[in-house]
C-alpha cells in the first residue's frame, strides 16, 4: 500500500501534471485552423496543455480561468501561429529563450494587508529581473476579475507599472474554505494543513509553475511542489505556525511521561502532547522541502531556524528578507500643508490577534481615571482612529464587535473606523496624526508600523517580536522609551509572568517581564497614556517628538524600502532559476524533465 502512494505521487501525478497527450500539437492546430472560435479539447491534462498555450503565448494573461476552467486559444496567438507554434516546443532545459513560469500560491491575493504587499511588491521584482519570466496567482479571490485585482494592488499598495501581459490569474474554485480556520472546528491546524494540500493540487491540475513561491505561509503546499512537481520552492515565511513554546503549555511535556497518567482527563492531556508533538515534527519535516526560506524579521529568522534545523544541514538558504514598506516614498512624500492633529491611529486589518479591544478598554480606562467627567474630545485628550481591513467573515464580524463596543462604553465621540482604505488615505492619516498604535503580541513584524516611523507618526507600540527588535529601535532612555518611540505590555500577554510582579524598586507598578534574560519593568498602555498625556507631557513637546521622528527616519528609510526589498528578492529569483534546471535534470524522469 505504501509503495502504491509513494508511486502515485512521485510517478503517476508528475506524468499526469505535466505531460499532454501523445498528439497535443494536432489538438491546438484544429483550434487554430477552425473557422471560428471553439475550446481546446484537453480531456484530464488542463494543467499540461495550459502550460504549453502560456509559454508559447505573446499575452500570457489571455489563458486565465476566470470565466471558466475551459480554454481557447487568444485571437493574438491564432493570427500569428506559425511563431505561436514554434514557442510551444520550446522545451530544452538549456534554451536561451525558453520562458520560465514562477507559481506565487496566495489564495488572498486580493486581500489589503502586509502580506499581499510583499506578494505584489515580488512579482514586480520577478517580472523585472528577466522579460521571459511569467508569474502564475494562485487564488481563491474568485469574485475579483485579474484587472481589479490588479487595480487594487496598484491603488492600496502603489505597485505600478507591472507588465499585467505576463501575469496568469488561476483562481482555485473547490477547496478555498478548507484553509480558514473557521472551518474546522476541531484539529484546526491538521484541517489547514490537508486543505492546503488538496488546494495546491487544484492549483497543480489547473497550471503548473517552474517555481514555487509561497508568500502567505502554507507549508501543506510543499508536498505537492516538491514531491509531484519536483520544484525548487521559495517560502516567505511571515510567522511560524507552530513553536516550540507552544508545549510549556502543556501538562506533560515528555513522552516518557505516559507513566505519570492515572485518569482518563490525563489520558487525554497526554494525548494532546502527542498530538502536538506529531503536528510539529510534521512541521519541521515538510519545511525541509523548502530551497530558500525568507524571514520577514529577526523573530521569525530565530525561530525558524530552531525549528527547521535540517535546512541548514541540507544546504538550504534561511536568511531575513525584510518586507517592502516604500519607506522611500513615505518620507518624501508631500501630502498638502496638513497639521497633526492629537489623534492615535492603529492601522491594522481588523482580526482578533491585533487586539483591537485591548487598546478599547485600556483607552476607556485612561478617560476614565484621568477625565471622569469628560463627554466630549479636547485638544489635550488623545481620540482613536482604527483604519484597517477585513479579509474574511469573521474579520467583519471582528469589526463589527468593536463598533458595537465603541458605543457601549459611549466613546462614539473619541473613536474613528475607517475601512478598507485607499493608499492615499492611509497616507493621509500617517501625515496628520501625532501617534501610531500597534498592539499585537508578537507581532512578526508590523508593516504598519515602519509606515508610521517613516512618515513621522511616532510609534506606542507593544514590546515584542518585530516592533521591538527590528523597526522602533534607537537609543535606549528606559525599558519603555527609546529615541524613536514608547513601548508597553498588559496582563493579558501570553508571556505574563505573576511570580515575576514586585512592588520593590518599582514606584510606578510597572509590569516585569524576562526579556533576553533580563528583568524589564513597561507600563499598560493606559499607564502609559496617562504618563504621555496627563504627568509628564514635556515626553510628547513639539520638540521631542519633531526630533524623534528625524531619528525614526534617518533609521528606516533604506532599512525597509521597497528597492532593499527588490534587489534583494531578484537574486534570490536567480537562485531558484539555478535550482530550477538543476532540479529538472536530476529529480524528473526522462518524459517529465522535456515537458
Amino acid at each position: 500500500m505504501i509503495y502504491f502512494i509513494h508511486q502515485v505521487f512521485t510517478s503517476v501525478l508528475p506524468h499526469y501534471f505535466l505531460v499532454p497527450s501523445q498528439k497535443w500539437q494536432d489538438a491546438i492546430l484544429k483550434v487554430i485552423n477552425y473557422d471560428k472560435p471553439i475550446y481546446l479539447k484537453v480531456s484530464h491534462k488542463r494543467s499540461s496543455f495550459r502550460r504549453r498555450l502560456v509559454l508559447a503565448s505573446e499575452i500570457p494573461s489571455f489563458y486565465t480561468n476566470f470565466v471558466n476552467n475551459k480554454l481557447k486559444i487568444s485571437p493574438r496567438d491564432i493570427a500569428n501561429k506559425d511563431q505561436f507554434m514554434q514557442e510551444t516546443r520550446r522545451r530544452d532545459v538549456n534554451d536561451s529563450k525558453r520562458r520560465l513560469l514562477f507559481g506565487f500560491f496566495h489564495p488572498y491575493a486580493n486581500n489589503g494587508g502586509g502580506g499581499e504587499k510583499v506578494l505584489w511588491e515580488a512579482i514586480k521584482a520577478t517580472l523585472e529581473q528577466d522579460e521571459r519570466n511569467i508569474c502564475v496567482v494562485y487564488t481563491t479571490n474568485t469574485d475579483a476579475e485579474p484587472l481589479s485585482i490588479l487595480g487594487k494592488a496598484r491603488d492600496k499598495f502603489q505597485v505600478e507599472d507591472l507588465d499585467y501581459k505576463r501575469i496568469v490569474f488561476i483562481y482555485l474554485k473547490n477547496f478555498g474554505k478548507l484553509i480558514d480556520s473557521s472551518y474546522w472546528k476541531h484539529l484546526t491546524i491538521v484541517g489547514q494543513l490537508f486543505g492546503t494540500f488538496l488546494l495546491s493540487l487544484e492549483a497543480a491540475f489547473e497550471l503548473s509553475p517552474d517555481v514555487w513561491v509561497d508568500t502567505m505561509g502554507l507549508p501543506g503546499s510543499y508536498f505537492v511542489a516538491s514531491i509531484v512537481l519536483k520544484i525548487p520552492i521559495i517560502a516567505y515565511v511571515h510567522y511560524p505556525i507552530l513553536q516550540e513554546n507552544m508545549f510549556n503549555k502543556l501538562k506533560y511535556s515528555h513522552i516518557s511521561d505516559v507513566t505519570k497518567v492515572r485518569s482518563k482527563s490525563d489520558a487525554f492531556d497526554y494525548a494532546k502532547l502527542f498530538y502536538w508533538s506529531a503536528l510539529y515534527w510534521l512541521y519541521v519535516y515538510i519545511g525541509s522541502y523548502v530551497d530558500v526560506t525568507l524571514a520577514n524579521g529577526s523573530w521569525t529568522f530565530e525561530h525558524m531556524q530552531k525549528i527547521w534545523t535540517y535546512n541548514k544541514a541540507l544546504g538550504k538558504e534561511i536568511s531575513i528578507l525584510y518586507p517592502p514598506c516604500g519607506t522611500e516614498y513615505l518620507v518624501n512624500a508631500k501630502v498638502g500643508n496638513s497639521t497633526r492633529t492629537n489623534q492615535l491611529l492603529y492601522l491594522a486589518q481588523f482580526r482578533p490577534e491585533k487586539r483591537h479591544i485591548l487598546v478599547l478598554k485600556e483607552y476607556q480606562q485612561f478617560l476614565v481615571n484621568n477625565y471622569p467627567n469628560l463627554t466630549s474630545p479636547k485638544a489635550k485628550v488623545p481620540t482613536l482612529l482604527f483604519a484597517g481591513s477585513c479579509r474574511t467573515k469573521d474579520d467583519t464580524a471582528t469589526l463589527e464587535f468593536l463598533q458595537q463596543e465603541v458605543k457601549a462604553l459611549k466613546l462614539d465621540g473619541f473613536v474613528e473606523f475607517a475601512v478598507d482604505c485607499s493608499y492615499a488615505e492611509i497616507v493621509h492619516f500617517l501625515s496628520t496624526c501625532k501617534f501610531g498604535l500597534n498592539a499585537m503580541w508578537n507581532e512578526h513584524f508590523g508593516i504598519g508600523v515602519v509606515e508610521y516611523v517613516a512618515r513621522g507618526c511616532i510609534p506606542i507600540v507593544h514590546a515584542s517580536a518585530g516592533p521591538l527588535l527590528d523597526i522602533v529601535t534607537g537609543e535606549k532612555i528606559t525599558d519603555w522609551a527609546n529615541a524613536t518611540g514608547f513601548f508597553f505590555k498588559s496582563f493579558a500577554d501570553p508571556d505574563f509572568d505573576p511570580s515575576l510582579q514586585t512592588t520593590k524598586d518599582n514606584k510606578e507598578k510597572y509590569l516585569v517581564f524576562e526579556v533576553n534574560g533580563k528583568k524589564k519593568e513597561f507600563p499598560t498602555l493606559e499607564q502609559l497614556l496617562s504618563t504621555m498625556f496627563v504627568t509628564d507631557r514635556l515626553l510628547i513637546s513639539d520638540e521631542t517628538l519633531q526630533r524623534m521622528r528625524s531619528t525614526g527616519q534617518q533609521l528606516v528609510v533604506d532599512k525597509f524600502s521597497n528597492k532593499i526589498f527588490e534587489d534583494k528578492w531578484r537574486k534570490h529569483i536567480e537562485r531558484a532559476e539555478s535550482l530550477e534546471k538543476e532540479y529538472r535534470v536530476e529529480r524528473r524522469g526522462k518524459l517529465e524533465s522535456v515537458y
